[in-house]
């Protein structure tokens, strides 16, 4: 070949190599690049966020390298927010009937729903029963099915690794729940921490009830009016024990009354993996409290619970939910199902007063914490909704009340259409 036509092409390929060079670069800097970094950002960040709001953290995640602050929200324009303004509305309005899907989430909400889909980080592998489909079930119906599939369960020291480091004699020896059949709780109150219970001027009936479950982080003091004095049941995920932020040891928040902690385990499962690797390490702290202060009940949800909960969110959901456990609301709520014979929830199905407020006590702000992010909240809620048959939109709209039978005042028979746990 003659030394011009390889200069030639010599010239025609780095000039083409140039090209790509600058195409990647200005496609990086430009709007699709933005658009692509933005996703993952979003998946990476979202259960991080979602953590912290879910336990009252305040600020960035504790040695998760992540610089977002919790309450932190991207800028919108007036029109962007009017527009999410109305979409939300039309999905709470789903959410009173009974009719929303994750069609109506933002795309925002929708792409992180993808994520935890496709991540499966406790390797869920459950597969739909056969039978008739959940969507037909009555509200009995679904009560039985979740006081069958999902029987409040505790670790009781039985199981290894367990037995053989002598939980036996370090968890509570009182099983949670009623000593006998008639022994339930009359009335309970379950109280979310969703900022809409702001000037709600609640306390004092939720003071009423008979005993009152309240979540995580979540203080009175200061907020009588609205949601109450009484504590009876805490329910927390394992980072109120795990991370420092919370002083655990130290509040006067959880000194008193009963204590539940739980934490994501495989969906096999799987205890040994469980106790080595746990999502937060609760269990030494958890040691450590129960013999400082035997005498206060403390218990542990049994992974087996939590999971035959999502069992049936998911049986009774016409779409795939997150492959994680259920939020801590919707477990305090089956519970008290558990321990009571009537169960007013507030502001779980959200209210006319809803908000994007996630917390009644932090001004952070993120519709996750209403619609799911992490947590197949949005399936819950709608299975919330239709358990409670004598639940009319208008009541949500106006008092924020779902009012549900306790397990012991419905008849299930010995039969039922809800084939058997899919995770025994």
């Amino acid at each position: 070949m003659k030394p011009w036509r390889k200069f030639l092409m010599l010239a025609l390929m780095a000039w083409l190599l140039l090209f790509l060079c600058l195409l990647s670069y200005y496609l990086d800097k430009g709007p699709v690049g933005q658009m692509v970094r933005s996703v993952d950002a979003l998946a990476r960040n979202e259960v991080r966020r979602l953590a912290s709001f879910q336990a009252g953290g305040k600020g960035p995640l504790v040695g998760t390298g992540s610089t977002l602050e919790a309450g932190e929200e991207e800028e919108e324009t007036e029109e962007a927010k009017e527009m999410r303004r109305k979409e939300q509305q039309l999905l709470v309005l789903g959410l009173w009937q009974g009719r929303a899907s994750s069609r109506l989430l933002s795309p925002r909400l929708q792409q992180a729903r993808l994520h935890y889909l496709n991540s499966n980080k406790h390797q869920v592998t459950w597969r739909p029963a056969e039978g008739r489909p959940g969507g037909q079930r009555s509200s009995q119906e679904l009560l039985c099915e979740l006081q069958r599939r999902a029987s409040l369960r505790t670790l009781d020291g039985s199981q290894q690794p367990f037995a053989g480091m002598g939980w036996s004699g370090v968890v509570p020896g009182e099983p949670l729940g009623p000593m006998a059949p008639g022994s339930e709780i009359e009335t309970c109150a379950v109280v979310m921490s969703a900022g809409a219970m702001l000037n709600s001027s609640l306390g004092a009936e939720i003071d009423s009830h008979d005993a009152v479950l309240r979540f995580n982080a979540a203080p009175t003091e200061g907020y009588e009016k609205d949601v109450g004095n009484k504590t009876t049941i805490r329910i927390m995920n394992s980072q109120i024990l795990a991370r420092p932020m919370f002083h655990f040891n130290s509040s006067s928040l959880y000194r008193d009354g009963t204590l539940v902690v739980w934490d994501p385990a495989p969906y096999s499962l799987d205890l040994w993996k469980w106790y080595e690797d746990p999502d937060f390490d609760f269990f030494t702290p958890y040691v450590d409290r129960r013999r400082k202060r035997p005498d206060q009940p403390f218990y542990i949800l049994h992974p087996a619970f939590l999971w035959g909960l999502w069992d049936v969110i998911q049986s009774n959901s016409e779409e795939t939910i997150q492959p994680n456990p259920p939020s801590s609301g919707f477990i305090g709520i089956a519970v008290m199902l558990a321990l009571c014979r009537q169960v007013h929830v507030y502001e779980y199905i959200p209210s006319s007063r809803q908000t994007d407020l996630c917390h009644y006590f932090e001004p952070h702000i993120n519709a996750a914490c209403t619609l799911g992010a992490y947590h197949p909240l949005l399936y819950e809620k709608l299975l919330v909704q239709r358990m409670s048959a004598s639940t009319t939109p208008d009541d949500l709209h106006q008092g924020s009340r779902v009012t549900l039978p306790g397990f012991s005042t419905v008849d299930c028979g010995g039969g039922g259409s809800a084939a058997p746990s899919a995770n025994p």
